[in-house]
């Protein structure tokens, strides 16, 4: 199938994914789950290859609401708003083993887990019990008990700062770790925020070395011929920024982030710059 084809499908497919989610919330959830399950639903649409254009849309939706449901505790009768599996099954004619799988599947691909920071609603992530705790050296203390080191924010992380659009950081200051990383991190919004800069600056097409790991502790180095930011997918939560480069005779997808160009290349402070930020805040 051509790419421009598979690209409308996916669109399709979520936009009817949507529209049965969002139904089910309206009627028995509120905005808190809104707000999740479009979340949820556009990071699948931005996988690889995207789970839900193959097989029955109810199947999905039911097992969207399911999987976000789980890590919520949606299914504990203390809680509000209370649904029961059977409820999602019912609604949505869908089997139980079938809602469960698709629900795990769901869960294992994002590494969904209970008080999540990413996919948990707004009244379970403020009750989190580990908001106030942190790990140091294996043990779990609460974060009032922690002196937090002060640290010479860098040239590149004030730049990359600025991309990002926080102004906050001065050069040559010291500023606490925690707020560094909270400004900085790497997700979905911000590697977009990069790759429109990017795509500004970088000139196209170049050559670089594209490092893949093969087996423990060893990795295998490929010349690829790169020639422009990948317009479809655009980037990855975990991979990072994403550019479409020709290896011989074949076209690939592969992550900026593996990608390394000569010191003196025209690119090669864009491209760095991108790699500290990304290596260091992911």
């Amino acid at each position: 199938m051509a790419r421009a084809n598979v690209k409308e499908k996916v669109e399709e497919k979520k936009a009817e994914l949507l529209k049965l989610s969002l139904e089910f919330s309206k009627e028995y959830l509120n905005q808190e789950y809104d707000d999740v399950i479009q979340k949820l639903i556009n990071k699948m649409a931005r996988k690889r290859e995207v789970p839900f254009v193959s097989g029955r849309i109810e199947i999905w939706a039911a097992a969207v609401i399911h999987a976000l449901g789980t890590i919520n505790f949606l299914f504990d009768k203390s809680s509000q708003p209370y649904v029961s599996a059977t409820d999602i099954f019912d609604y949505f004619g869908t089997k139980q083993s079938t809602t469960s799988q698709k629900s795990k599947k769901i869960r294992d691909m994002f590494k969904m887990t209970y008080f999540d920071s990413n996919f948990s609603i707004q009244s379970v992530d403020q009750d989190n019990p580990f908001n106030q705790l942190s790990l140091v050296n294996g043990l779990i203390v609460p974060q009032d008990m922690l002196e937090e080191e002060e640290v010479e924010i860098e040239e590149w992380e004030v730049l990359a700062a600025e991309i990002l659009g926080v102004t906050k950081f001065e050069r040559g200051k010291k500023y606490k770790e925690s707020l560094l990383f909270k400004s900085l991190n790497v997700n979905e919004k911000s590697l977009i925020r990069f790759y429109d800069y990017l795509m500004k600056l970088v000139k196209f097409p170049f050559s670089g070395l594209y490092e893949e790991e093969i087996g423990p502790l060893e990795v295998a180095e490929f010349e690829v011929s790169c020639i422009g930011l990948d317009q479809e997918m655009k980037v990855d939560e975990f991979y990072g920024i994403l550019v479409e480069c020709r290896h011989g005779r074949k076209k690939v997808i592969l992550p900026l982030a593996s990608i390394s160009i000569e010191e003196g290349h025209m690119n090669f402070n864009w491209i760095e710059l991108y790699h500290n930020w990304f290596w260091s805040y992911r």
